[in-house]
C-alpha cells in the first residue's frame, strides 16, 4: 500500500477516535482493521504507530492496541500549560503578525459560527475548526518551537476536549474567540491575559 493509503487509514482512525466512535480503552484489532481497509497488517501497523506518537492510542506489549484513556487530571494539567503557551503566542503575535494574516482567524470563527448554528452541533467539525483557530493563533507568533509544543499538547487530549463541550459552552467559547481576534487586530496588550483566562476557564467545562 502506498503512503497515501497509510495516510488515509491514519486519518480515518484518527477521526473515529476524536469523534468518539471508539471509546476510551477500546481495543483495536490489526487483523480486523486490515480486513476492513482491504490491506495487509503492515500499513495498519504504520498508521497505528502514528496515532501512538500523537498519544491517541497505547500499544501494550503482549496485550494489544487500545484507545488512550485521558483522565481529567491529564486534561487539567494540559490546560494549565497550554494557557500560558498561547498567552505567549498572543504576546509575540502582537509584534509579528500582519493584518492580512489575521484573516485566518476570521475564517475559523466563521466556520465555527456555521457549526454552532446547526442543530445538533457536529462536535467533530467544531473541534477541527476550534483547533485551527488556536493553531493559527500560535502560528502568528512566528516561533517554530512554540508551534511544535502546541501541536504536541493539543493532539494529546483533543478527544477529551470534544467530550467536554456542549452547545452552551461552545457558544460562550465562540464569543471569546471574537474578542481574541479583535484584541489582536487592535494590538491590545490586555488580550494576552484574556487568552490565558480563556483557556484556564475551560477546566470548568470538564464533565468527568
Amino acid at each position: 500500500m502506498t503512503k497515501n493509503g497509510i495516510d488515509d487509514i491514519h486519518a480515518t482512525l484518527r477521526k473515529r477516535i476524536l469523534g468518539a466512535d471508539y471509546y476510551p480503552g477500546e481495543k483495536l484489532s490489526e487483523n480486523s482493521l486490515a480486513k476492513e481497509f482491504g490491506c495487509s497488517r503492515t500499513p495498519v501497523r504504520e498508521a497505528l504507530k502514528r496515532l501512538e506518537h500523537e498519544s491517541l492510542i497505547e500499544i501494550r506489549p503482549q496485550s494489544g492496541t487500545y484507545v488512550r484513556q485521558v483522565s481529567t487530571k491529564d486534561y487539567t494539567d494540559l490546560l494549565e500549560v497550554r494557557a500560558y503557551l498561547e498567552g505567549l503566542a498572543f504576546h509575540l503575535a502582537l509584534e509579528r503578525a500582519s493584518d492580512e494574516s489575521l484573516a485566518l482567524l476570521d475564517d475559523d470563527i466563521r466556520e465555527m459560527d456555521e457549526v454552532i448554528a446547526s442543530m445538533p452541533i457536529d462536535m467533530g467539525r467544531y473541534g477541527e475548526a476550534h483547533y485551527r483557530f488556536h493553531h493559527h493563533l500560535v502560528e502568528l507568533a512566528d516561533n517554530e518551537l512554540l508551534v511544535q509544543m502546541f501541536e504536541r499538547l493539543n493532539l494529546r487530549a483533543s478527544h477529551m476536549f470534544l467530550r467536554s463541550m456542549n452547545a452552551e459552552s461552545a457558544a460562550k467559547t465562540q464569543s471569546e474567540h471574537y474578542r481574541i481576534a479583535r484584541q489582536l487586530r487592535e494590538r491590545d496588550k490586555s488580550g494576552e491575559k484574556f487568552v490565558i483566562d480563556h483557556l484556564w476557564r475551560k477546566k470548568t467545562y470538564l464533565s468527568y
